[in-house]
């Protein structure tokens, strides 16, 4: 039957959740969290994206001989070869933030899910737990948030787009439209946390679910 066990609250938790959850899947992916036009006359004015371990339009080099190294642009979007290439140590560790707190959401996103449609999928202490789960889903995504531009310091970051860039200082770059759904996701989902207890039909004297 598919009476489901939410408030009209619960629903509107439901669907917040579900958003923080795709809003957070998005920013973890999509590259685009900084951009800027390259500064390499190889690059021909192409614009460089950058996300957590993800990036577009990006120089490839080769080393022809001990003084040699030769640029290549690839108009492409990809992953970085290995983890460890990830340019800049406040983005591995973002990466391993918000991949955390994008896998959380997604979990507790599923979960109120299903109560929309089923009868007592959640205890009340399973609500409570689910609330405490988007609450650190959302304190991984704003740290990530003060931590990623600590990497804009990089060499490669400077050579390649940003210029005179340093820490909290992006130079000639801007902040990505996954950046901002970054801090679209982390808003919801302290939003969803704070609703959650509060979501659940009461059942009995000492009996509720989501």
């Amino acid at each position: 039957m598919c009476c489901g066990s939410l408030t009209a609250k619960g629903k509107f938790w439901a669907l917040i959740s579900i958003i923080a959850a795709g809003a957070a899947g998005t920013c973890f992916y999509w590259p685009n969290w900084v951009n800027g036009t390259a500064r390499l006359p190889v690059a021909k004015n192409s614009t460089f994206e950058y996300g957590l371990f993800r990036r577009c339009n990006y120089i490839e080099r080769s080393v022809v001989n001990e003084t040699q190294v030769e640029l290549e642009l690839r108009e492409a979007c990809g992953r970085y070869e290995t983890f460890r290439d990830i340019p800049s140590v406040w983005w591995q560790t973002c990466t391993i933030l918000v991949g955390a707190g994008a896998g959380l959401l997604i979990l507790v996103a599923l979960t109120a899910l299903f109560a929309v449609f089923l009868e007592d999928v959640c205890s009340r202490a399973l609500a409570y737990v689910a609330g405490g789960t988007q609450l650190l889903a959302a304190l991984c995504l704003a740290v990530s948030l003060f931590l990623y531009p600590l990497g804009w310091d990089e060499d490669i970051i400077r050579t390649e787009a940003c210029g005179d860039s340093g820490r909290y200082k992006l130079g000639s770059c801007q902040l990505g439209v996954a950046f901002y759904i970054a801090i679209g996701a982390t808003i919801i989902a302290f939003l969803s946390a704070f609703l959650s207890p509060f979501a659940r039909k009461r059942k009995g004297r000492d009996d509720y679910v989501i």
